[in-house]
């Protein structure tokens, strides 16, 4: 019997969500707010797409083994999102400190703050794409 619920099937969805979710981000601030075009980490799309990729193919890891161990995977996984992505802001604050801004030129609020969005704007994706059920998953009690 084939399993309905094919892992890599989300997986693949998060992957190409959190892309599309990132990268319009980007380009929305991009147009819209006045970003310097030497701050590297939005300077081109080739970082965004290498760490957003980075990034979901670890929450598709740490779902996969919560999936298998935890009573209750979609519950457990999601805190464990919510941790990740708050810790995951901390290295975009560090950039507004004094020391950052030698090795990131351009560094601005504006851009530290859109760098934040597109982490929640990934999360968000990533989140949603691997627990949501879909309509042939089973719900009732004990389904998770």
């Amino acid at each position: 019997m084939a399993r309905k619920d094919r892992l890599w099937v989300r997986g693949l969805k998060a992957l190409v969500g959190s892309i599309i979710a990132t990268l319009a981000v980007r380009q929305a601030a991009l147009a819209t707010l006045d970003i310097p075009s030497d701050f590297p980490p939005l300077a081109e799309p080739g970082p965004t797409v290498f760490f957003t990729v980075v990034g979901t193919l670890g929450a598709i890891t740490v779902f996969a083994v919560v999936r298998r161990r935890a009573e209750r995977p979609t519950v457990l996984f999601r805190r464990i999102a919510l941790g990740v992505l708050l810790l995951s802001l901390l290295p975009d604050l560090l950039l507004l400190g004094d020391g950052a801004s030698g090795n990131f030129p351009g560094t601005t609020p504006t851009g530290v703050g859109v760098l934040m969005l597109m982490h929640v704007a990934a999360a968000a994706a990533i989140v949603w794409l691997l627990t949501a059920r879909g309509p042939t998953e089973p719900t009732g009690p004990g389904a998770q």
